[in-house]
């Protein structure tokens, strides 16, 4: 009687009519997004496309087949936005906590993060379109996104992004694979393996599939420098390649000022926070120095010697690197080495009494004076608020939280054991800080202030200077 009454009440449902209300409310969900969509300008698009990968990679990861257990929703969103960000802090054990299909969600979302939210969207619109072009409004998002210099195209440099990465993380992989397979790696895992830390190293997302980073492989050459070379290519920039890619193929007379710019910057990054790193901590070798340094520059996070046991001095050197971080259009945070470049020339030009700002006998645009010293400033305060909220909500030493804060701005990975002591409120705030570092100080902040009519007035010629900040 009982099954016949289930059975009886199940047919008087209208299951048709309930799958047309569904299809029904869907489409009309998704024609009002696109009309919101539509109301937003490029900058605003840039942040809200970041916010709706978090939120879709939070519901994704909290589905109870993602976790092996333990692993709370507040978890779930800090994995996701540390993925979508590249940023690799982590509130939980990630290679014990998520299963395969989590990890494989995580790293989906660290492959989109890496590349670019619009670059990823725009590439995928441009494989479908029947004529391969960007719309106007896409130009525009992704304009706002990635900053170009006058002799690149936004066309040649969205191929070159993509082609590029598929290239060069291919490359690692096979690298990396011939590795784990002379060292007892089944076949499986050693494609496993060398397929998540190529695309983590490359985007420069500091995930790894051990639970002490690469600690256990600081004397290995192979990983030390498989690893290296894959985050230093994703953080000098997609601009740096095309460029180059240019020059090889005589498409363009000579290397742009920016990717001279960018080089010169990286190495002498290099080279300071390896010796300082030397000098100031006597059980780091020179090899473990550079990886550090390495991480702190291109804001991977990427370690093989505990942060936590660095003295103090050395903590602040990675402060500093990580806050300048990698370079325009590239798969690293931090203020970029161009900006950094920028405001070091405007203090050297003022104290040569100097009118003219010059980097490399090269006059540098007054509109790229004015973004990098917005951008500096900006990362300045929310540096400042980041540690001022923490400070106030968590009981932990004080250069801890600047060090997690300045991780978490730069989308670097680094932690000195602080992320998993955090409380609710801390967690919230190291969230929200690898969102806004990820979006850009910039950009997040003309997402809050600009306007729609905003995007209809012209962009001044020194924007479009042979120079990107």
């Amino acid at each position: 009687m009982y099954l016949r009454f289930l059975y009886n009440n199940s047919m008087s449902v209208n299951w048709r009519h309930t799958l047309d209300k569904t299809k029904e409310f869907i489409k009309l969900s998704l024609k009002k997004y696109s009309v919101f969509l539509l109301h937003l300008t490029p900058h605003q698009n840039v942040a809200q496309t970041v916010l709706s990968y978090t939120l879709l990679g939070w519901i994704v990861l909290s589905l109870p087949f993602m976790t092996r257990g333990g692993v709370g929703f507040l978890d779930n969103l800090f994995t996701s936005a540390a993925a979508v960000s590249t940023t690799g802090l982590q509130t939980v054990n990630f290679a014990d906590s998520y299963t395969l299909l989590g990890k494989l969600v995580v790293l989906i979302l660290i492959q989109i993060g890496g590349v670019g939210y619009m670059t990823f969207s725009s590439f995928v619109f441009l494989a479908l379109a029947k004529k391969h072009r960007l719309r106007k409004s896409q130009e525009e998002t992704l304009s706002a996104e990635v900053t170009l210099p006058e002799t690149l195209k936004l066309s040649d440099f969205l191929w070159s992004a993509l082609v590029f990465t598929a290239i060069a993380e291919s490359i690692g992989t096979v690298f990396l694979f011939n590795y784990f397979r002379h060292h007892d790696f089944s076949i499986l895992s050693a494609a496993w393996y060398s397929v998540f830390h190529s695309i983590s190293a490359f985007c420069t997302a500091g995930y790894t599939l051990w639970n002490n980073n690469f600690i256990d492989f600081a004397d290995s050459k192979t990983i030390n420098i498989v690893i290296s070379c894959l985050s230093l290519a994703g953080a000098v920039g997609f601009i740096v390649v095309a460029d180059l890619f240019n020059f090889i193929i005589r498409r363009t007379k000579e290397i742009s000022f920016t990717t001279k710019i960018i080089v010169l910057t990286t190495t002498i990054l290099l080279a300071f926070g390896t010796f300082t790193l030397f000098v100031t901590t006597p059980h780091l070798s020179l090899a473990e120095a550079f990886f550090q340094t390495m991480g702190a520059s291109t804001t991977s996070g990427f370690n093989t010697a505990n942060i936590g046991q660095l003295s103090s001095c050395s903590v602040l050197i990675l402060i500093l690197i990580m806050s300048i971080g990698g370079s325009p259009s590239g798969t690293a945070g931090g203020v970029k080495t161009t900006a950094f470049a920028s405001v070091t020339a405007i203090v050297y030009s003022h104290l040569r009494l100097n009118p003219r700002v010059e980097f490399l006998s090269h006059r540098i645009p007054v509109q790229r004076l004015y973004t990098a010293t917005s951008t500096v400033v900006l990362y300045g305060v929310f540096l400042f608020t980041s540690v001022f909220l923490l400070t106030w909500t968590e009981d932990i030493p004080f250069l801890n939280l600047l060090f997690e804060s300045t991780a978490a701005l730069s989308t670097a990975g680094f932690s000195m054991d602080t992320t998993a002591q955090l409380s609710t409120l801390g967690k919230l705030i190291i969230i929200g800080t690898m969102l806004i570092g990820r979006i850009g100080v910039v950009t997040f902040s003309m997402a809050l202030l600009s306007s729609d009519d905003e995007d209809e007035k012209p962009k001044p010629a020194a924007e479009r200077a042979d120079v990107a900040v």
